[in-house]
Parts: C-alpha cells; sequence; structure tokens
C-alpha cells in the first residue's frame, strides 16, 4: 500500500505540473476567444479545452505516466480523448451555470478543480496504466 501512495504521489506530482501547464494553455485561449474574437463562455471553454487537450496527452504520455506505447497509440489517443470529454461533460456545466452568478473567468477556475480530479483517476485507470504482464505457462 506504501509503494502505491508513493508511485501516485510521484505521478500525481508531474500530473500537475502538466495541468499546470495546460490550464495556462487552455486559460490563454479562453480569455483570447472571450474578450477578443467574442465566443460566449461556453463556446470558448470547450475550444480551449480541446486545444489543451492535445498538449496533455504528449505530455502525460512521455513525462507524467511514461507509457506511450507506439503500437497501440490509436488506442491511447481514443481513450484519452473519452476520459477529456467526460472531463469536459463535467466542467462545461460548472462554467454555464456558474457563469450566471460569477464572472466566467472564475467559473473557469472553479471548473479546472472539478476536472483535476476526474482527469488523474481517467488518464491512470484508462489511458496509461500498465497492465501486468501475464507469464506464458510452459
Amino acid at each position: 500500500m506504501k509503494e502505491i501512495v508513493k508511485n501516485h504521489y510521484k505521478s500525481f506530482s508531474r500530473f500537475s505540473v502538466v495541468g499546470l501547464i495546460n490550464t495556462f494553455i487552455d486559460f490563454g485561449v479562453f480569455v483570447f476567444l472571450f474578450y477578443v474574437a467574442g465566443f460566449s463562455g461556453v463556446a470558448a471553454h470547450i475550444c480551449a479545452f480541446f486545444v489543451a487537450l492535445g498538449n496533455s496527452f504528449i505530455f502525460n504520455a512521455l513525462w507524467t505516466f511514461k507509457n506511450l506505447k507506439r503500437d497501440q497509440l490509436i488506442k491511447q489517443v481514443s481513450a484519452f480523448i473519452i476520459v477529456g470529454l467526460i472531463g469536459l461533460a463535467l466542467t462545461t456545466p460548472v462554467v454555464k451555470y456558474l457563469s450566471y452568478w460569477i464572472h466566467p473567468l472564475l467559473a473557469k477556475v472553479v471548473a479546472i478543480f472539478v476536472s483535476l480530479i476526474w482527469n488523474y483517476i481517467g488518464s491512470w485507470i484508462f489511458v496509461f496504466k500498465n497492465k501486468p504482464k501475464i507469464k506464458a505457462q510452459s
């Protein structure tokens, strides 16, 4: 149990660093689209999400979980997109409904925290988890 906590602490720390970088990307695109391009809060949120998603896959595959499998790349990317879309489905209502009571930028910050735990667990379990190798019996 101690080893599991130690391993997750390390990978969660890396995941958080990647998440921070992606947050700057996501937030920057959101601000640009919302303030400069005139998108609604929800539309800016969705577009910014997809821009950050590509960056997130690359860094999480190569650095956080160190588990990019070239022979399973399509499967990993597909699973990562599904996990991300579930995260988007969890955060979009947060942005939409909180924007009625607080500024959309603050709603976006709340949505970032909502997605952190889901995205880590989803990425670890469904995308990058090392499956135990089964030895062939002789």
